[in-house]
């Protein structure tokens, strides 16, 4: 049940993120690297969230979809994001306000994630 819940919630954060980023990229990349985003950086960040959008919509727990695969999913995709964005803060100039919390908020969902990922019992029974 509680794998169940988390994978819905991290996959429901995506979905919006991914909504956010195809809306208004340039404000997300501000928001998170203090940095202007043009030229081919805005149709780019549109692409990442479409890509976004569709991690969040397939890892989605239904009775189709095994969540112990969609927990996967977003665990490497939160450890990723995690790993570029301590990335960003060490080797580049692109801080914004909101990179540490996104940092920490992607450390917690990976966090969550990965007990519910290892445990041998992963069915999905709500």
């Amino acid at each position: 049940m509680l794998q169940k819940y988390l994978c819905r919630a991290a996959a429901w954060l995506e979905i919006i993120t991914g909504v956010v980023l195809m809306i208004a990229p340039k404000i997300a990349c501000l928001l998170l690297f203090a940095a202007v985003l043009d030229g081919v950086g805005v149709p780019l960040g549109r692409y990442a969230g479409i890509a976004v959008l569709a991690l969040g919509t397939a890892c989605l727990p239904s009775g189709t979809v095994p969540v112990r695969r969609a927990v996967l999913g977003l665990l490497i995709y939160n450890i990723g994001v995690v790993l570029l964005f301590v990335w960003m803060w060490i080797a580049t100039p692109f801080r914004g306000i909101l990179l540490w919390p996104a940092v920490i908020l992607h450390a917690g969902i990976a966090a969550a994630l990965l007990p519910q990922f290892l445990k041998k019992d992963s069915s999905n029974a709500a």
